[in-house]
């Protein structure tokens, strides 16, 4: 299956023409084999900021081999503390949310700790008798924006209208700064328990920015007991949560959704964070727990067969006892069709709407689309019953 998969990927790059040069100054120093379940680690050095990055990223199963077909991609900050790119790979896979790659964004083990300065846009100091730290944000996000994503789009079959940045306490300190300087710069937004007392300004910006967003979809969240008990509580995770809500609510290019996770500690909740988080930032293209009617052996009869793909390529159409659809492309390890409507079917693994007619098919997704001529139909005019 694995082969399918990666076969697959190889395949929609090649449709999608050559990539484009991976962007300087990011330089490869090394890359490990992908490993199953479809995750690379890849360290990459950085000319701007003079350092290296470990980039881990987890690849979908959805299988993608239309022209122009691209996934979405989420950049998980923090390395995603190291589940986010398992929770949303299994997420993905199993249709509770759109199939994604998910790329987290981390440091070498012995690479020094740089969170702090590269998550801050401004300087802060952690208590009044420490000294001021950080105010390197700009760069990072340069970083981000300007090398990170582009190596990630071109090795990757990642679309760049469909990118989500994820940051966690400093890091969704970062991602409201870099949503206040260009709200259009991601398609999506998860702000957990931002660091909001560390920078105040941050709250005006992301105001005046949320009156020029568009379409836009963010989810902020905090845990109800972050710093209580602490000497000295003052409530300050909660309070920037309620601060960044009211500057982001209200706006018609801002899709909000902002969550007080109740008894949950900074970290307590950080895994529902992503389990909540991902699919509401991409959900699923459709519901899979939507029944399915079973369709008659004459409307089976109407799609079974085989189909030509204008590189020659053969796509068997075929249907089991159940009356379940599923396709098959040559090469390419077979999915199930869902009954989406009339003529209409969801393949959830290559994240395809695919719809009938008297001549073909269209199958379209992801920026993706391909006409697909029917060769032939069952011999006998009835439904082919796959033993697969």
């Amino acid at each position: 299956m694995i082969r399918h998969i990666a076969a697959a990927l190889a395949l929609g790059l090649a449709l999608a023409g050559s990539a484009p040069a991976f962007a300087e100054p990011l330089k490869v120093v090394s890359e490990d084999a992908p490993l199953p379940p479809n995750v690379s680690r890849i360290i990459v050095h950085s000319d701007r900021l003079n350092r290296d990055f470990a980039i881990g990223v987890n690849l979908p199963s959805a299988t993608v081999f239309l022209p122009g077909q691209k996934l979405p991609a989420i950049y998980a900050l923090d390395s995603g503390y190291g589940i986010a790119g398992v929770q949303g790979t299994l997420l993905a896979n199993t249709g509770a949310m759109a199939p994604a790659i998910i790329v987290s964004v981390g440091y070498k083990p012995t690479g020094g700790l740089f969170r702090n300065v590269d998550l801050t846009h401004n300087k802060f100091a952690f208590s009044p008798t420490m000294p001021p730290v950080g105010g390197g944000g700009a760069a990072f996000e340069a970083f981000l924006l300007e090398d990170l994503k582009p190596f990630i789009e071109a090795k990757y079959p990642s679309d760049p209208g469909r990118a989500v940045l994820f940051g966690h306490s400093l890091g969704g300190l970062f991602v409201a700064n870099v949503f206040a300087d260009n709200p259009d710069a991601f398609f999506a937004y998860i702000i957990g328990s931002a660091s909001v007392w560390a920078d105040p300004p941050v709250v005006a910006r992301v105001a005046a920015a949320a009156a020029r967003a568009h379409g836009r979809r963010v989810y902020l969240t905090v845990g109800s007991d972050e710093t209580t008990g602490q000497i000295g509580d003052d409530h300050r995770m909660v309070n920037g949560f309620n601060s960044l809500n009211g500057a982001l609510k209200g706006h018609p290019g801002v899709a909000l959704k902002a969550h007080l996770y109740p008894g949950e500690t900074h970290l307590s909740y950080y895994p529902r964070l992503v389990t909540d988080g991902f699919p509401y930032v991409l959900p699923p293209a459709r519901n899979l727990t939507a029944g399915q009617v079973k369709l008659s052996a004459a409307t089976l009869a109407r799609y079974v067969g085989l189909y030509k793909m204008p590189d020659g390529r053969e796509i068997k159409i075929t249907s089991d006892p159940t009356g379940q659809l599923a396709g098959q492309v040559t090469g390419i390890a077979q999915v199930p069709l869902l009954q989406n409507g009339p003529d209409r079917f969801y393949a959830p693994t290559s994240d395809l709407d695919v719809v009938f007619d008297k001549t073909g098919m269209t199958l379209t997704g992801g920026g993706g689309r391909l006409r697909v001529e029917r060769e032939a139909g069952p011999p006998d005019a009835r439904p082919t019953i796959s033993t697969k």
